[in-house]
This record gives structure tokens, sequence and C-alpha cells, in this order.
């Protein structure tokens, strides 16, 4: 167990580095503490009085910046959260397929970044539901190319975001088309997904609805084009010697913010209110993850 002054000492080690590396310091929305709900954090955060939180580079409606400034559904939620249980947001924004490893290694208390909640991940973190979706495929309109299941992509090429459950479906989907195989591309971001796209490169990105509306409103030139699977999605949680009393505060806040309709609001606000749950459930070591729907 760690000591709160190695936990300091800790944090201000990364927290120094990372700054200089480009972290944004998330201002927290102007909300109260809820000090029943701060009482339930573990001691060592609580004492430190700050929430390290990674922010994956996900773009809109997620979290994505205008200047130096970070804004999004998750930025939003982040902010609230912290406020909520009365801690200062240190939010840290960084690749999606480096949130989970980020975690295990100490460098995060929580990572937002709608995951999807799988046997997998488990082995990682824990998680919270906080949000639901799914998933569709992006085409250019002067393509004519309307897929409605991943059967439809067989023979093409593919583009999802590294680290994603969208790359994963594909890459459990390309050995089985019969006639050829679906043709992944990985990018780091959604964003250079979509550029592929739209110079031709690839036929088409499989990407979250909430990404693909905002990718979209931005490119004029693409639509979207079937529904694929769907369900929760979580923020994880670093499993440590805080886990449990972090996993009941985090939850203990986003029922709070449900409940006095603030999550709503943060939901309106960037379009992404289709989304809404009405309560965060916990998915700790040892529990099955949610079945999702069927592509």
């Amino acid at each position: 167990m760690e000591v709160p002054f190695a936990r300091s000492f800790k944090a201000l080690a990364i927290i120094l580095p990372a700054l200089a590396a480009g972290v944004v310091n998330a201002g927290a929305e102007d909300l109260p503490a809820v000090p029943e709900i701060a009482a339930k954090l573990p001691p060592l955060v609580k004492e430190a009085g700050v929430l390290r939180i990674a922010m994956p580079d996900q773009g809109k409606p997620f979290a994505y910046k205008v200047g130096s400034e970070l804004k999004g559904m998750d930025v939003d939620l982040a902010n609230a959260m912290a406020a909520t249980l009365g801690l200062k947001p240190q939010v840290t924004l960084i690749p999606f397929a480096s949130a989970l490893t980020g975690l295990q290694a100490n460098k995060f208390d929580i990572s937002f970044g709608e995951f999807y909640i799988t046997s997998e991940r488990m082995k990682a973190a824990d998680f919270i539901t906080s949000w639901q979706t799914y998933a569709t495929f992006l085409v250019r309109k002067d393509s004519k190319f309307t897929p409605e299941k991943v059967p439809d992509v067989c023979g093409k090429s593919v583009a999802a975001m590294t680290g994603s459950v969208d790359l994963a479906a594909l890459e459990k989907a390309k050995s089985s088309c019969a006639a050829a195989p679906i043709k992944v591309e990985a990018f780091p971001t959604s964003s250079a997904a979509v550029l592929a796209l739209v110079s031709g490169r690839v036929d088409a990105v499989r990407a979250d609805i909430g990404v693909a509306s905002d990718m979209m409103k931005a490119n004029p030139g693409i639509d979207r084009s079937g529904r694929l699977g769907g369900g929760v999605c979580a923020i994880a949680v670093a499993r440590n010697d805080n886990s449990k009393q972090m996993l009941e505060a985090s939850k203990a806040a986003l029922d709070h913010l449900i409940k006095t309709g603030d999550y709503t609001k943060i939901l309106e606000k960037n379009d992404t209110g289709y989304g809404a749950i009405t309560e965060a459930t916990i998915y700790a070591q040892g529990s099955n993850p949610p079945v999702y729907k069927e592509e």
C-alpha cells in the first residue's frame, strides 16, 4: 500500500513531464461537491485532491481540442464527476490504445473512452457503465457503396481506430468472408481513418455512431450506412488497492449526476442524448461482461 506522500510524489513526477507533452487541465464544472459521495473515495485519492483522468483522443463528440481548450461529452462528464467528488480534474489527452496500459502503470485513476466491456479488457481494469451506443459504416456518397452488415464489406478495405472495439470486430470478421477477406486498416484516430476514406485510400470506416455523426457534419461528401452491434459502454477504473472504493465513489457520482439531470444536460449539449443510461453499473474483476447485440 502506498503512503500519501509517495502517491503525491509519483503524481507530481507524472504531471510535470506530461504538462510539457500537452496535458490539458480541464476546469471543473460549476457543480458543488457532495460530501457523502466524496466520503466513498479511497483515502489516498481524497487526500491528494486530484482525480487523474485519461482522456482518449477520439474526436467529436467525445474529446477534441479547440485551440488549447479540450471539449466534448467525456470532458464535460469528467469535470462534473470530479466536481461531485470534491476533486480537481487532471485530464491527459492520450491515444485510445494507451488508455488501459496507462491505468495499469498507475498513471491514471480512471479513463474515459466509451469502452465496450470485454473479457480481455477486464483482465486489465474494472469498469462502470456511463453511456450506450452502436457502430456504423462511413462511406463516400459518390461511391454508391451502402454496406448494412459485416458480410457486405468482404473484399473491401475498411478502417477503424487503433485499439477500438470496431477494429477488433473487423479483425475477427475478416477471415469469415467466403470470397475475399476484409482488408482491415488501423489508424490512431477516427479523424485519420476518415481522411483515408475521403482520399480514397479505404472503402469504408467503421466507427461509433456519435463519431460518425460528427464526421459527417465536417465532411459533406460522406454518409453512414448500417447499424452494427451496440450496447453499454463504460469508464475504466485502475485495478489496484483503491479499486473497490474508487468504483463505488465513481458510480455514486455518476448516479448523482443522472438523478439531478446534469448528466442529461451534458449529453444534450454534445448531441449524444440518444445514448443516455438511467443508472451506472459496476463490472469488477470476476464479473461476467455484458452481452452485446449480434451484428
